[in-house]
């Protein structure tokens, strides 16, 4: 069942319909690629859901939306959330992809988009916007239901930058956009051609990562939705032992280094893809090892979705998409083609190696200059959580340096470590003059479900960690 504080519903436009195979129609995508109705969509511990009652569910649930333009889809099961997705689609609805929860951005964003109501399926936002709440999916008579085809020009999403390296952007998805990306992140890593597998994901559907690699690529290669939500090792464990089939798991470097460090046992694996911050070679050969599964990166950006990939265990090289072409500008680089479209300029630094192939030096954004001397921070961090007994950490450069006074000083989760044995062995790793002083030792993080530290959340725990005596501001 499904009820709404909105009494006003939609009715949903008429859409192009799928009769059996026909020559491919540039102009339009389908919903999904599951070609018999009782092909699995998606499962839920136990319980499987076909391609009947998935089209059945959406079709319905159109019907019933508010009659508004932007649909915050906040929903937590995977399958609810698709089935949101898909339905705001039909209605012709903007899915609105927050990075934040809170109530404030929440507020924030329907002031942007004053058309906006939240569709939810628990009731744990204090928010004030209207709601729509799916308590369960809708199941109506056994009905044959069409499967439909989206023109590719129909904005889907908007989606927003995690913020790592300032305020949030928006940037619109269109239909054909998202479905192009999923078949080339399938051609890429070559599922198209595999048996139908399971999608298990640790990253939410409302980040861009998270909506390529666990909702679009399950309906455009006939694969199925894991419903859950589960990030913690134990949980996901239990997951996959529920599965009969073998799983791809969509995850992050934060989330596997958690994993190995417990040593927790994945079965049914057959792949792991790793997105949102650079994973590091040892970390790839130990999730390797474990679960004797071959360990995927991407790299990407909201922007433009997913741009390229490599195996991290085999090198340095990143592999293009093969429908996507770059080329530089001076020190920017630019990509163009396929799903991203006119070229778009990147906010990596990128040493082109040839046609097909570059290696990644990291943002333009967090490049650190001390006594002459240049380095950036992601690198700096990766050598940071290489020391022994460093549970997470991250280098924090005050004012970002533009005071000429910051020094750089790192916060670091090291239980039973201290701050004279990480210095110890940095000193190994870096430059002396990049040594953090001081080093804090904290208990967490102000890390974001992807495992990213956004710039305002970091710059906010800074102060709290380095000056506990100033009054908070607001």
């Amino acid at each position: 069942m499904m009820r709404s504080m909105d009494s006003r519903t939609a009715t949903a436009p008429p859409v192009r319909r799928e009769y059996g195979r026909r020559r491919p129609d540039p102009s339009v995508f389908p919903l999904l690629t599951h070609r018999s109705p009782g092909d699995t969509v998606a499962w839920h511990q136990d319980r499987a859901y076909s391609r009947q009652e998935f089209l059945r569910s959406v079709q319905a649930l159109a019907l019933r939306l508010p009659a508004k333009r932007y649909a915050i889809n906040l929903c937590r099961n995977r399958y609810h959330f698709a089935v949101g997705f898909a339905a705001a689609l039909l209605a012709r609805q903007i899915s609105l992809m927050p990075t934040c929860r809170a109530a404030e951005p929440l507020q924030q964003l329907s002031q942007r988009y004053p058309e906006a109501y939240l569709l939810t399926d628990h009731d744990e936002i204090e928010s004030g916007l209207p709601r729509f709440m799916m308590t369960d999916v809708i199941e109506d008579d056994a009905r044959p239901a069409d499967n439909p085809a989206i023109p590719a020009d129909r904005i889907a999403a908007i989606v927003f930058t995690s913020g790592s390296s300032g305020i949030p952007r928006a940037h619109a998805k269109s239909w054909g956009s998202l479905v192009m990306g999923a078949q080339a992140l399938g051609k890429q890593f070559d599922l198209s051609t595999s048996p139908s597998r399971i999608v298990v994901g640790t990253v939410p559907p409302q980040h861009m990562y998270g909506l390529e690699t666990t909702i679009m690529v399950p309906l455009q290669l006939g694969w199925s939705i894991h419903a859950g939500n589960s990030v913690l090792p134990a949980d996901i464990r239990a997951d996959l032992e529920r599965l009969a089939t073998p799983a791809w798991l969509m995850t992050t470097p934060f989330h596997l280094k958690a994993y190995i460090s417990e040593r927790v046992n994945l079965p049914g694996l057959e792949g792991i893809i790793s997105a949102t911050m650079p994973l590091s070679r040892s970390l790839a050969q130990e999730a390797e090892r474990l679960w004797q599964s071959p360990v995927h990166e991407i790299y990407g950006c909201t922007e433009g979705g997913m741009l390229a990939s490599r195996r991290a265990t085999a090198g340095d090289l990143w592999s293009l998409c093969h429908n996507l072409r770059m080329k530089q500008e001076g020190d920017v680089s630019w990509v163009t083609g396929g799903h991203v479209g006119a070229w778009l300029q990147l906010t990596d630094r990128i040493r082109i190696h040839d046609r097909r192939e570059f290696i990644l030096l990291g943002p333009s954004y967090d490049l650190v200059k001390v006594a002459g001397k240049r380095a950036s921070l992601a690198a700096l961090n990766a050598a940071l959580n290489r020391v022994e007994g460093v549970l997470d950490g991250a280098f924090y450069w005050p004012d970002q340096g533009r005071s000429g006074q910051g020094r750089l000083c790192a916060f670091v989760v090291a239980p039973g470590v201290t701050p004279a044995a990480i210095l110890a062995d940095l000193r190994r790793r870096i430059d002396p003059v990049f040594l953090p002083r001081p080093i804090y030792l904290v208990s967490s993080l102000p890390r974001n479900t992807t495992g990213k530290l956004p710039h305002e959340q970091l710059e906010a725990f800074a102060g709290r960690i380095m000056h506990p005596d100033r009054p908070l501001r607001g």
